[in-house]
């Protein structure tokens, strides 16, 4: 009996593996304005839904999205360290109660002065609790530049920042724009209790840590880089949380890249 248990569990696992939807960022969606036609294309090629931003996701878009059955799983927020929430995000947030959107938080740095870790926890602790107003959680975004630049910087603002719905995101073309590709699974191993966002995308596999955004971002199933390991490493920690496509100045047009990353998402699996 439990050689036959082995057996189904290693057959299930590609299944279970595949099930996990992929989000992509709206700058994928190239000139694709309107929010019925990025909607209608998100579910003709199999994404569960979109990444938007504040300026950017309407009342037409939430009813676009909410007609086609897609979510609107994150909203990409910027606010430097030390300063506080604009009026119009509170609205935004009411907009997006319905979908639970995440709200995908970077801290960036101010303009003209320095910043301190504190400066950026009381940001973040005032944008987890007005969000929390809405029953939405936080992620912080590692974003090379910013206060919230690395993994590690993000760590030590969610430990400082002491809210229990902030939790912490990873994006690898970041990652490996600032940190040794050996230093994947341990990092994801680290932050698995606080894990909330995953982003991937196509990258080549650099010999050392290099801000070069046409290497790191690429439609999936593109690069030398093998992101099977970041997959494998999440069903190693049993993460459950969403995963976001990367699009960053990707030139391709939007059906065709994003189409070429569905396909590439579809294939891959745990070795």
């Amino acid at each position: 009996m439990m050689r036959l248990f082995l057996i189904l569990s290693l057959l299930l696992t590609p299944l279970l593996h595949a099930e996990r939807p992929l989000y992509a960022l709206d700058n994928g969606l190239g000139g694709i304005k309107a929010p019925q036609q990025q909607a209608a294309l998100l579910k003709k090629l199999g994404y569960g839904g979109i990444v938007t931003r504040p300026n950017w996701c309407k009342q037409a878009m939430v009813d676009a999205f909410d007609k086609e059955g897609l979510k609107i799983l994150a909203t990409y927020v910027v606010i430097p360290a030390g300063e506080t929430p604009p009026a119009e995000l509170e609205k935004h947030f009411e907009l997006i109660r319905t979908h639970k959107t995440i709200v995908w938080l970077g801290i960036s740095k101010p303009k003209g002065k320095q910043s301190t870790d504190e400066d950026a926890a009381a940001t973040a602790r005032q944008v987890v609790d007005l969000a929390a107003k809405y029953d939405l959680s936080t992620c912080l975004y590692p974003h090379v530049g910013f206060h919230t630049d690395t993994v590690k910087s993000c760590e030590r603002l969610h430990q400082l920042a002491q809210r229990p719905k902030l939790g912490l995101g990873f994006t690898l073309c970041h990652f490996l724009a600032q940190n040794p590709h050996s230093e994947l699974e341990a990092t994801l191993k680290r932050i698995a209790p606080y894990l909330m966002l995953v982003q991937v995308s196509g990258a080549d596999e650099l010999k050392a840590p290099k801000i070069d955004w046409k290497q790191l971002i690429q439609p999936l199933g593109s690069g030398t880089f093998d992101v099977g390991r970041v997959l494998k490493t999440l069903d190693e920690i049993k993460y459950q949380g969403p995963v976001t496509l990367q699009c960053f100045n990707i030139k391709e047009p939007a059906a065709q890249h994003l189409s070429a990353s569905m396909q590439a998402w579809k294939g891959l699996n745990p070795s």
